[in-house]
């Protein structure tokens, strides 16, 4: 496969029919469509079916598109490092970072990373698991600073851990049952969830069903921060949470720890990412940095955190 093929194949994919990928590439129809066709025959799989409405991808198109586009981010990062070797101005690195860093150490890992590369353009996205997962498949973000489940590294990814978290409930200041030790005295109260697959609340209400434990009665459901801690701060409504959150202010003057008797699951902050595939300089650059910060944060050094990187690795 080339890449001027690969270039006319997203073309198609993107625009929806040979005419408008020839237009949108500056080529001419019958450029794309011998492209199309190249492809086809070197992979010995048919990829699209022609219609009087366009075309329609086949399932081989499918995974070749996903490929594909992964293909294309890898040679612009090597672009980009290439054009940082050489003195450039040049560099983008994209991230998703979780609610606990980026109201934690994140405003500090960009100011390393500014003084690393100030001429870099960064985007950041809030890394909810559920966003974060296709996001890193189809290579929109570099990396996430999250705190995947077991089963949603898989395989596919590869994921360094650098903190351990802690759970703990909270409560607005003032809340009736800001001293409750006992978890069947909050079972009956509203909660605040975030439930899609993977989140820290489903695998939270999963700890909670295997300890035999009676479930939340109420639970309001959201898929922001914002939304979840404002609606907590302001009401009587009960929010599960990284006990870190108690160290950044002004959010650890706004809540109450309740202090159940009870251990809830931990969660794993770390850099998460697509196996086998290296990340640019800038990316690297900005990793590097979080790594710093959050083992700072963590009373430790980074090493041992690469070391078991390493063993498993060798494992």
């Amino acid at each position: 496969m080339k890449d001027h093929q690969l270039k006319a194949w997203l073309g198609l994919v993107e625009t929806g029919s040979i005419r408008s990928a020839a237009r949108h590439l500056g080529l001419s129809q019958a450029a794309v469509t011998k492209a199309i066709r190249e492809l086809e025959a070197d992979l010995d799989a048919p990829l699209i079916v022609r219609g009087s409405r366009g075309v329609t991808l086949t399932e081989c198109g499918h995974q070749l598109t996903l490929r594909a586009r992964l293909s294309q981010v890898q040679l612009e990062l090597a672009r980009q490092d290439i054009n940082q070797i050489l003195g450039g101005k040049r560099g983008h690195v994209a991230a998703a970072v979780t609610p606990m860093v980026f109201l934690g150490v994140l405003p500090d890992v960009i100011k390393r990373f500014r003084k690393r590369m100030p001429l870099a353009e960064l985007r950041l996205d809030e890394g909810m698991m559920p966003l974060v997962i296709p996001a890193l498949r189809d290579g929109t973000i570099d990396f996430a600073v999250a705190a995947p489940t077991v089963a949603e590294i898989g395989d596919e990814f590869e994921f360094e851990s650098l903190q351990t978290l802690e759970t703990m409930v909270v409560c607005r200041r003032g809340h009736p049952l800001a001293e409750a030790t006992e978890w069947k005295q909050l079972v009956d109260c509203e909660w605040i969830m975030y439930l899609s697959p993977g989140s820290q609340h489903s695998g939270l209400l999963d700890y909670i069903r295997k300890s035999r434990l009676a479930m939340p009665a109420q639970i309001i459901r959201t898929n922001t921060f914002g939304v979840c801690w404002n609606l907590m701060t302001r009401s009587d409504a009960l929010l599960a949470c990284p006990a870190g959150m108690l160290d950044v202010k002004p959010y650890s003057e706004q809540v109450s720890r309740i202090p159940l008797r009870m251990n809830l699951p931990t969660l794993e902050l770390g850099v998460l990412k697509l196996r086998g595939m290296p990340l640019s300089l800038a990316a690297e650059t900005l990793a590097e940095q979080f790594r710093l910060e959050i083992g700072a944060t963590a009373n430790k050094v980074i090493v041992p955190s690469r070391a078991r990187r390493l063993r498993a690795r060798e494992a």
